[in-house]
């Protein structure tokens, strides 16, 4: 069909989101908003072993529990699997049945009356498990000895396939060749709502009633009723509001069926809500990408050819898995006009969470690998990035490789309007200087038909005797602003304000099938159905005012907004109302795609009526000191045809491409023996408001002669390109091309000072007695000992018991306060934001709380006697954080205003900052380590992940650090604290505070009660330097240099101190020595005596790199501190 033009309305403006109002006032209802009569909670009991066959499971202790109204096996189910893309890839039961496959996956369930009682109930299971080797890593399931993990899956290959696309007599090779090896981590959605449901059954009616958050209530229905073995028509889905899809909830999410499972038994409504941990490590992820490219060009600039070896890890069960590699690959021979395509590709089960759908399906993985080729055959060519792009630039009536049909295609113009928009040209001139700009592209289907009837689409039009319009829709709104489209689509076509129109969406009952919103075609689909049935109601309102007029139908017609007759016309509110006793208008209509079903034999098929485009335009400044990326500036410009809305368009960009920079900049999910270890947002490195930069979008290009409108599809792509660009980028700043997304400060810092390869480094270890015995432990752990403490070892486990808070007691004395404390079992109470997390994570106990936070005197900050300054430990960490300069004063106010967040910061208090816990990833995610379990337990970070938050300095059994920046700075500062207890006080240095990572020398009951900085403080020059990885992050790595001045401009003393790298803040004596020996301090001198003490480091084999980092920390704190001086 040709494209239908937007009539003159709210369509192509700036209409804000219909649900803004009720999501902000908090009246929007969510799946775990709803509460039926007798609703039960259910609760999941998940495996603990990677791979392990179910021997028993023993449910009488859950059963005789208070509460407990029924649990779920897979024996009370039928004997059926997901379908997902049907056999023989479905591979997956609602509760594991005979064998586990990951950690997390769900054995049982259980229903009771309250959430605290099943949860207290679950872990009453007893399940006898048989281990079996796991292969936990991609290189582990492909090894010749991996385990088998699906019988029928021979050496754990899902599904493979090879394609030779193209001119099959075209060359291969051209006169300029770029090889290289690119992976793509695993990423979270990080949706702000956790997935939830509500299943309630009823046995009598025979009804399966549902309220979950979904993008797609279609596919939940099926899924639903195939493996509960119902009829389509028995499953009933509701509307709620979704707090956020991303993908992951653009399918069956497989909780679901557990809930109704649960609800068919127990004959009770159920509501099952994921914790944030079940989210992060039971629920399906982006899938890992490594892909091994070789590309050509030849002399003139034309692209030659493209060869990919694609391997992507699965996970444990296939899901999305095969059409997001096929999707990947399918944008592999689709970007840029390309003679010839040879692909290879492998999807590979391995013994870890699966892989499905994520925003950009397989798309953003591909596109890192070919457009950081894309820069490096123009540097070879000795080409512009730009001008090479545009002339290989796919254009409008090109068919790609794989048959897509390009209608519309201004890829060019997206180019160009980058390249003006973030500087291109003045900027690519200053490479090489930390700062730089980077380019990628990208394409993007508009709905992709790879499942039965994915290209069709039905919507409903409803106009009541008042002229108030409902529309009826199947699919989901996850935060899109879809429903307010379809509001503007049925508007605009019959001539009423928006305001007449409602939108009522997933009540499968009452609503035409919709497959949801997937692959970006909710506004492609949806606007096509949605004007088709407006349309279709416009008819027979023309026909009705025909009739009530008595003219012929062919002589009235809707112009201009109204409906035009003869010498008459008339509104549809104003028809609608003169013809009541008619009743209300009500048409539905099926739009179905001109498109074709993609052929799974051949990979190939023009899936989708349109295609975007991108352009992605990153600007950057890389740290010298330590390689931290800080994204300056981002332009999106898109070619998605009409902008139906540019409000919900740009937010659609502006969302995108934070969710693409964190994937460029920290996001990766993080595993040690198949478990996930950084499962919470405080150890997952997601973009903060803070580290958001200024994003421009840019639509160009002209409408899709397919699309509704001339609409294309924007929410998927906009995140596909800005690896590439963010990797480019820094590529132009540093000359270093990184292949390994995310670029974090490890890689980048390597990569850029050492071309990276980490020159060997001495550390002398012969000649330090006191590190042999760790050194020793460390060379065995991966000979054995780490697998015998860990199978053995954790079994005689001490861990702490995790009690909630008993009682909260509020002295109004500071005595009766340490009275109070003497009692056994007490804590004291400050802001409480390091204390009850650790309780949840099973490393506090809470017991008896002693709240200091009002007590007098604990709350002030004041001068002392002999000019120092006197601070409470009840001062709350905001009220220091407003100080500027370089004296004492701004040097905390500086630490504070980068802990944390400003909400953190005006409740947690100076005595808490110092006290808190360690942040060690393995510790809080319940590894029973040894500072969890105890002596016969291991540290997991020794073989772990440590690269960020582990020791490099003075480590022995427990790798981990203090993580208080606030004593980085106390410390270089002098400051000692007053520590009381009923009837004693004493005085202690900062720096002696701590005997290990997070322990103090505190005694039972004693507290902190104030920190004294002495006069000579105030009369230093201090800075304070910190390594995050996002705005708010614990420091990977911090310093805090301290100065004092003599009449001659040279030092007389100095502290300086680093945080983050040693079991406690480490002082660097050697580098205070050779500041005060030189006089004056020369600035070629500073970089040699900032890194005179790194001979003392004994990093683990991830994190040397943070002694760099350290270094360039202690070397820029030096140059801050001589730039200000008096």
């Amino acid at each position: 069909m040709t494209a239908v033009e937007a009539r003159p309305g709210t369509l192509t403006t700036a209409v804000p989101n219909v649900e803004w109002d009720a999501k902000t006032a908090g009246t929007a209802i969510y799946a775990d908003d709803v509460r039926p009569q007798g609703v039960v909670y259910a609760a999941v009991l998940r495996s603990p072993h990677p791979h392990a066959r179910i021997v028993r499971i023993d449910a009488r202790k859950v059963l005789a529990a208070p509460g407990v109204v029924g649990v779920l096996t897979a024996n009370d189910l039928p004997d059926r699997k997901y379908i997902h893309h049907g056999p023989p890839l479905s591979d997956r039961h609602v509760l594991a049945r005979d064998v586990v496959r990951f950690v997390g996956e769900e054995v049982a369930a259980v229903a009771a009356e309250t959430p605290e009682q099943a949860l207290a109930a679950v872990a009453l299971f007893r399940v006898t498990y048989k281990r079996l080797p796991a292969a936990t890593t991609l290189e582990a399931a492909r090894s010749p000895k991996a385990p088998r993990i699906h019988e029928h899956a021979e050496g754990n290959v899902a599904l493979a396939y090879t394609q030779e696309l193209g001119d099959p007599v075209a060359e291969a090779s051209g006169d300029v060749a770029v090889s290289g090896r690119f992976t793509f981590p695993r990423q979270n959605h990080a949706c702000m709502e956790t997935n939830s449901i509500v299943a309630a059954w009823d046995k009598d009616a025979g009804k399966l009633e549902i309220w979950v958050s979904s993008q797609a209530p279609y596919f939940v229905k099926k899924e639903l009723a195939y493996v509960l073995d119902l009829e389509l028509d028995q499953v009933e889905v509701h509307q709620v509001a979704v707090g956020g899809g991303f993908g992951s909830k653009s399918k069956i999410s497989e909780y679901e069926g557990i809930a109704a499972g649960l609800s068919m038994k127990t004959g009770r409504p159920v509501r099952l809500s994921l914790t944030r941990d079940e989210e992060f490590s039971t629920t399906k992820s982006r899938h890992f990408f490594q892909i091994d490219l070789t590309s050509t060009a030849a002399a003139d600039g034309a692209l030659k050819s493209r060869a990919a070896d694609v391997v992507v890890e699965n996970g444990a069960y296939n899901h999305s898995g095969p059409s997001v590699m096929g999707a990947g690959t399918g944008a592999l021979a689709s970007l840029y006009r390309v003679p010839r395509v040879d692909i290879a590709a492998n999807l590979i089960y391995t013994n870890r969470h699966p892989g499905g759908q994520f925003r950009g399906y397989g798309n953003p993985q591909v596109t890192f690998a070919v457009e950081s080729q894309m820069d490096e055959l123009a540097e070879k060519l000795g080409r512009d990035p730009i001008d090479f792009r545009i002339q290989n630039a796919n254009r409008p009536g090109d068919t790609t490789h794989v048959k897509y049909q390009l209608h519309s295609a201004a890829l060019v113009e997206c180019l160009e309007a980058a390249r003006e928009a973030i500087g291109w040209d003045e900027k690519r001139r200053h490479g090489r200087s930390g700062r730089g700009v980077g380019i990628a592209c990208a394409i993007q289907v508009s709905g992709a038909y790879v499942y039965p009837h994915a290209n069709t689409s039905s919507a409903t039009i409803e106009i009541d005797p008042d002229g108030y319009v409902l529309v009826r829709f199947g699919g989901a709104d996850a935060g899109t602003g879809q429903r307010t489209l379809l509001a503007q689509v049925a508007a605009d076509e019959l001539g009423v304000p928006i305001e007449r129109v409602q939108v009522l969406m997933m009540e499968t009952a009452q609503t035409p099938v919709d497959l949801g919103a997937w692959s970006s075609r909710g506004t492609y689909m949806s606007g096509h159905a949605v004007r088709t049935a407006a349309r279709g109601a416009m008819s027979s309102l023309c026909d009705r005012a025909a009739a009530c007029w008595s003219m012929p139908p062919e002589t009235v017609s809707f112009t201009g907004g109204r409906i035009v007759g003869t010498g008459v016309s008339t509104t549809v509110p104003e028809l609608m109302r003169v013809t009541r006793e008619q009743g209300p208008v009500s048409v539905t209509e099926e739009y179905v795609a001109d498109v074709e079903e993609m052929d799974w034999h051949t990979g190939t098929g023009n899936i989708s009526g349109a295609y975007s485009f991108l352009a992605q335009a990153v600007e950057v400044e890389v740290d010298p000191y330590t390689g931290k990326v800080r994204v300056v500036g981002v332009v999106s410009a898109h070619d998605s045809g009409t902008i139906l809305n540019p409000l919900l368009a740009e937010s659609q960009v502006i969302g995108g491409v934070v969710m693409g920079l964190g994937a460029a900049l920290g996001e990766e999910l993080i595993y040690e023996g198949g478990r996930m270890v950084n499962g919470q947002y405080l150890d997952y490195p997601l973009p903060r408001a803070a580290d958001v930069p200024r994003i421009r979008p840019v639509f160009v290009g002209d409408s899709d002669p397919k699309g509704p409108y001339g609409a294309k599809g924007i929410g998927e792509i906009v995140l596909v390109p800005t690896v590439a660009a963010v990797g480019n980028a820094i590529a132009h700043a540093t000359g270093a091309r990184i292949r390994s997304a995310p670029f974090t400060p490890d890689k980048v810092l390597t990569a850029w000072k050492h071309d990276g390869h980490r020159p060997k480094r001495s550390y002398h270890l012969w000649r330090r007695p006191s590190r042999w015995q760790i050194a020793a432990v460390r060379a065995a752990y991966p000979l054995g000992v780490h697998t015998a403490l860990h199978r053995f070892g954790t079994k005689l486990a001490r861990p702490v018991d995790p009690r909630a808070a008993e009682a909260v007691v509020t002295p109004t004395q500071v005595d009766d306060a340490l009275q109070a404390l003497e009692t056994a079992g007490s804590r004291p109470l400050g802001g409480g934001t390091d204390l009850v997390p650790g309780q949840r994570q099973g490393v506090q106990a809470l017991g008896t709380l002693v709240d200091l936070t009002l007590l007098p005197g604990l709350g002030r900050v004041q001068d002392t006697a002999d000019g120092g300054v006197s601070i409470g430990a009840a001062v709350r960490l905001a009220s220091l954080s407003t100080a500027e300069g370089t004296g004492w004063d701004g040097v905390v106010g500086d630490t504070v205003r980068r802990i944390a967040s400003a909400q953190v910061r005006e409740m947690a208090t100076v005595a808490g900052n110092l006290c808190q816990e360690k942040r060690c990833w393995f510790y809080r995610s319940d590894f029973m380590c040894y500072k969890r379990g105890g002596v016969t337990c291991p540290c997991y970070a020794v073989e772990g992940d440590h690269r960020f938050y582990h020791a490099a300095v003075g480590a022995h059994r427990c790798q981990a650090v203090t993580p208080s920046d606030l004593a980085t700075t106390f410390a270089a500062l002098d400051a000692s604290l007053v520590l009381r207890r009923a009837g004693v006080t004493r005085t202690v240095p900062v720096a002696e505070f701590y005997r290990g990572p997070g322990e103090t020398i505190l005694a039972d009951g004693e507290v902190v009660a104030e920190v004294v900085l002495p006069a000579a403080a105030r009369q230093r020059v201090s800075v304070f330097e910190k390594l995050d990885l996002y705005t708010g992050d614990f420091a990977v790595v911090s310093a805090c240099v301290s100065l004092a001045f003599g009449d001659d401009g040279g030092i007389d003393d100095a502290r300086v101190f680093v945080g983050s790298i040693a079991p406690t803040p480490l002082r660097l004596p050697e580098v205070e020595r050779a500041l005060v020996r030189r006089r004056p301090v020369r600035a070629a001198d500073v970089e040699a005596v900032a890194s005179s003490w790194l001979d003392r480091g004994h990093p683990l084999k991830g994190n040397e790199w943070k002694l760099d980092a350290a270094a360039g920390l202690v070397q820029r704190g030096i140059e801050r501190a001589l730039d200000g001086r008096a």
